[in-house]
């Protein structure tokens, strides 16, 4: 097994990282200062091809999804540990907060970011910020609705917790907290209070 990560801290690979922890795995890291520059320049470009992050490499194989890589990680590697599958009775409710985190809440999140500070401040366009957050709103209702006050997404800590888990941080960090209800602002940091997200978090270049 040579698995081998290229982390950029505060962005998406940081699922990798987190799962790879709490998986117990063998993972190298090799952690980078994010510049989103150099992400297009064309030595990053031969590693990820569409200049964004993670990248991810199981000896020859290459992953650039996070949500696919800690799934295959999971199921390659642990055994299936903290992931589901049809024979269990929550793989609907697995499959669904996996794809959630990113499919559903990721594209919002990344506007919210974009035009409330990653952006040059003439690029910001205040109707497209408006939109993200009253998407956002929906997106997180939802979730808000769905947990109970306790515990985690399903009856143990899983994948989907680190699927949405890492969307929560982006919340957070856009200074947008305050759009998360109680329930959601508990849970969140009940995952913050995980060894294997304080491991991952703490990583600095």
């Amino acid at each position: 097994m040579s698995l081998k990560l290229i982390h950029f801290p505060m962005t998406r690979s940081l699922r990798v990282v987190w799962a790879g922890y709490e998986l117990g795995l063998d993972l190298e890291i090799e952690t980078r200062p994010f510049d989103r520059a150099k992400l297009k320049q064309p030595d990053y470009l031969k590693l990820n091809p569409v200049g964004k992050t993670p990248v991810f490499f199981d000896g020859d194989k290459r992953m650039i999804e996070s949500v696919a890589i800690i799934e295959y990680l999971a199921n390659k590697y642990a055994d299936g540990e903290l992931s589901r599958n049809a024979s269990h009775t929550d793989y609907g409710d697995y499959l669904q907060w996996m794809e959630f985190g990113e499919a559903g809440m990721g594209g919002y999140v990344g506007q919210l970011l974009g035009h409330s500070m990653l952006l040059p401040e003439e690029q910001r366009i205040e109707a497209m910020r408006i939109w993200a957050e009253t998407e956002m709103k929906t997106c997180l209702g939802f979730l808000e609705s769905s947990l109970g006050d306790d515990g985690y997404l399903l009856d143990e800590f899983s994948l989907a917790d680190i699927s949405i888990g890492y969307i929560l941080f982006l919340v957070k960090i856009s200074r947008n907290g305050g759009l998360m209800g109680e329930k959601t602002a508990a849970y969140f940091a009940r995952l913050s209070e995980r060894d294997g997200w304080k491991r991952a978090s703490a990583l600095k270049p």
